[in-house]
């Protein structure tokens, strides 16, 4: 895969300019969560990457590439005040696409077996951002309060939907998720059949799916559907 060269300024960095090379099919989110971690900023704020000459937003769920980023690309990576206008717009039901088919996913909590019904796509897993109370809603998998939750990224994996078929993608390239003990690379996408094994961090989650005719669960610990053999 091919790699940019950018520069990325801030004014959060002891060094106000860093040269970086990525790969060009790098979700911006990923970029992000990786330059916290490079310079040891705390996890509990909001970020955003600008392109400097026009001041855009970077989309965080699409790639480099996908934005028109190119080497010599110069951005801007600051600490947000509010949230950026992606993750705005998720929050109304707008911006959450339905099935294609009568199927209706689920994940089962391992340790505690609790259920999360996934009713809209992309269905992100993961963990609040408490300095952005936006973000919860963002989650189709909230995992805060289980044991193990610090290990797991604020948004770390993604179900979607396409055709009748369900796929699991890692958004965070440093934490990456698990499926049946292999690692899901950022960019890729993995089917995920019933029965089927999700490691997040040190959480683990079964898949499953039901009939869209069943009515949502109110009390997820009492509901233990039977989980559809993986017709491989």
């Amino acid at each position: 895969m091919a790699r940019l060269v950018v520069t990325i300024s801030s004014d959060l960095f002891d060094n106000p300019e860093q040269e970086a090379s990525v790969r060009e099919n790098l979700p911006v989110r990923t970029l992000i969560e990786e330059t916290l971690k490079e310079f040891n900023l705390p996890e509990d704020a909001l970020y955003a990457l600008r392109i400097e000459s026009s001041g855009k937003l970077l989309d965080p769920e699409k790639t480099l590439e996908q934005q028109g980023i190119r080497t010599g690309a110069r951005l801007v990576f600051s600490r947000e005040r509010r949230a950026p206008r992606r993750e705005t717009a998720l929050r109304g039901s707008a911006s959450r696409v339905l099935f294609s088919t009568n199927k209706r996913p689920y994940f089962r909590e391992d340790s505690r077996g609790d259920i999360f019904n996934i009713d809209f796509q992309p269905a992100i897993i993961g963990r609040p951002d408490h300095s952005n109370p936006a973000s919860r809603e963002l989650l189709a998998v909230n995992l805060e309060g289980y044991e193990g939750a610090k290990s797991v990224s604020r948004y770390h994996a993604r179900l979607t939907e396409e055709g009748g078929q369900f796929y699991i993608e890692s958004l965070a390239e440093h934490n990456p998720a698990y499926l049946n003990g292999e690692l899901v690379r950022v960019g890729d996408k993995r089917v995920m059949y019933p029965g089927d094994k999700l490691r997040i961090g040190q959480i683990t989650l079964t898949f499953g799916l039901r009939s869209g005719l069943t009515q949502s669960v109110s009390n997820p610990q009492s509901f233990n559907p039977p989980i559809e053999p993986n017709p491989n």
